[in-house]
């Protein structure tokens, strides 16, 4: 029995399944609700929570999970929501109730803000909910398994599982998991990246087909599951490359030299940074490719202090031993710092095409000026540049660039020193930076590329819907085009491209990259050693012959089909 999911996790693993993820209950009904029963309730639910959220953090092996985590104990702390759930509560409803139209209340408030990484929190709501009523109908906040079986190669099924019971599944034996909901950009994806486990999501698998032991393949690089497989087909996949394993990955040597195709062109092979702690992986990259600073903003705005933000940049760029290091400026909708654009942002039905990125920020230059003096002033000694997001047009770019220069002047006038030739570049993830492609290239100093958002917006499709994970794909024509329209228009000024998005780690799709003209890609710290070793396989030629082929095709499946 064959199902097809979507990939999340390279990798074929042949095991066996393992008992899944049961979900505690919070349904006990009472004749009638006792407030200070109930309040009682919640608040030693909510004290357990935060004890069990914080060892499951610190036995976390990996920092994407304890970060998560840690949000997740954050939103628990906050007291709009404790105060909305207690209030509930005095008004006659149940705990559970309580909490679950306080916390409808909070996504709304946090869906409204139009704020793509607030929003991206309605995930971590939903997991604290869940925990929460877990603990108040006498379960546990973190649903375990069942010990792991003799046998190499257990596989977990679970319709979803949260970041808590992710990070939980400590046993070495855990070896891929198979859910029926997810996407690519959700926690248990990341969370799943970092820690090495092969990984299918989307899986319309029968309950009555799941039982204890039973046989399987997990196809984690093509989203393929097969339960009961024939002799035939383990045969087959045994002969396939196993995943690494986290002890031979620590033991595998990195190389530190450039990345170089068989004929000698090289390729910068970038990391993404996307916290103040930079993983030792990243020390094998040729530098960062894309340092994301929402971290710094996600409770305060631009109220982040400008020294402090300064302190961390230079940390980021320190970790990385002088190698290049491109800052990207808050890519953020919302914010309540900034009243007066929370005030225009409080109803939107469309938050992904509402204030995001560079437009928020020039509606807040004072904001925007204090990180860019920030980046300047970390600069100093530095290989550090700036990179903005979101862009739609030449004017946003050169009001930014005018800025930039505003805050030259303001630190030199007081005497600070920074990096002389720093340069600017700006993300290509619109419709519109694509179609002004050749007069953005000749006022920036490089492009990159983000495939998640340039994949969204061109085939008009939800990222975060996993029912159109095939419209949100690289492998779409239409996206393909896009990238060579902009690489087309790089070559014209002699401004490099680098990929940045989830697409700059797919092996089937590295070599149409090189071959339409990007030299840099900037990936996971985790996928530098992998990418590096498939640059090593590669002649340009045979690039460019694949990505005219590609250019031809009229679909997805085309596409496919040729890289594969």
């Amino acid at each position: 029995m064959k199902y097809k999911g979507l990939p999340i996790n390279d990798g074929i693993v042949i095991g066996r399944i393992r008992e899944r993820f049961a979900s505690g209950s919070g349904d006990k009904k009472r004749e009638k609700a006792d407030a200070d029963f109930e309040r009682m309730r919640f608040f030693d639910a909510l004290l357990e929570f935060e004890s069990s959220m914080k060892k499951v953090a610190s036995e976390s092996s990996t920092k994407e999970g304890s970060d998560i985590i840690s949000a997740q104990i954050m939103i628990s702390r906050d007291p709009v929501l404790s105060d909305d759930v207690l209030e509930l509560i005095d008004s006659g409803l149940y705990a559970e109730e309580a909490l679950e139209r306080a916390c409808a209340k909070y996504e709304e408030m946090l869906k409204a803000s139009g704020d793509e990484t607030m929003i991206a929190r309605c995930e971590d709501l939903a997991e604290v909910k869940s925990g929460i009523n877990a603990l108040m109908g006498g379960g546990s906040a973190v649903v375990g398994t069942a010990p792991a079986s003799e046998d190499d190669g257990d596989v977990i099924f679970a319709d979803r599982l949260s970041a808590a019971q992710i990070v939980s599944c400590k046993a070495e034996n855990v070896k891929a998991i198979v859910m029926r909901g997810g996407s690519e950009a959700s926690h248990a994806a990341v969370i799943l990246r970092s820690m090495g486990i092969v990984s299918v999501f989307g899986v319309p698998y029968k309950s009555e087909d799941i039982s204890e032991n039973r046989e399987c393949i997990v196809d984690g690089t093509n989203g393929i599951v097969i339960l009961g497989p024939t002799q035939e087909e383990k045969a087959r996949y045994s002969g396939k490359s196993i995943p690494i394993t986290k002890a031979e990955k620590e033991a595998a040597p990195f190389t530190v030299e450039p990345s170089k195709t068989k004929d000698g062109t090289e390729i910068g092979v970038f990391c993404n940074i996307s916290s103040g702690d930079v993983p030792p992986e990243a020390a094998y990259s040729d530098g960062a490719g894309l340092v994301r600073t929402e971290f710094l903003f996600m409770s305060g705005g631009f109220a982040y202090p400008e020294n402090e933000q300064e302190a961390v940049y230079a940390r980021i760029a320190d970790a990385l031993a002088g190698k290049e290091t491109i800052i990207r400026t808050m890519d953020v909708g919302g914010d309540k710092a900034l009243d007066s654009i929370a005030e225009i942002d409080a109803h939107v039905d469309n938050p992904a095409l509402g204030l995001r990125g560079i437009r928020r920020s020039l509606l807040d230059p004072d904001g925007f000026m204090i990180q860019i003096k920030a980046i300047l002033k970390a600069s100093k000694g530095r290989k550090i540049d700036i990179m903005i997001p979101m862009v739609t047009s030449l004017a946003e770019v050169k009001e930014a660039r005018h800025l930039i220069e505003g805050c030259r002047y303001e630190l030199g006038k007081h005497g600070f020193s920074y990096r002389e030739d720093i340069r600017l570049g700006c993300m290509m993830e619109t419709p519109a930076a694509v179609m002004c492609a050749p007069e953005l290239a000749r006022e920036v100093d490089f492009f990159s590329i983000g495939t998640n958002d340039l994949s969204q917006y061109i085939m008009c499709a939800d990222r975060g819907n996993p029912a159109l994970s095939n419209y949100v794909s690289i492998y779409q024509p239409a996206v393909i085009r896009a990238v060579k329209q902009i690489c087309d228009a790089a070559k014209t000024t002699g401004i490099p491209v680098t990929v940045c998005g989830e697409a700059a780690s797919d092996s089937c799709m590295l070599p149409v990259f090189l071959g339409l003209g990007v030299r840099n890609l900037s990936v996971s710290p985790y996928k530098v050693r992998e990418v590096k070793s498939a640059i090593k396989k590669l002649t340009m030629s045979s690039c460019m012959s694949i990505s005219s082929l590609v250019l031809e095709a009229d679909s997805a499946d085309k596409v496919k089909e040729i890289l594969n």
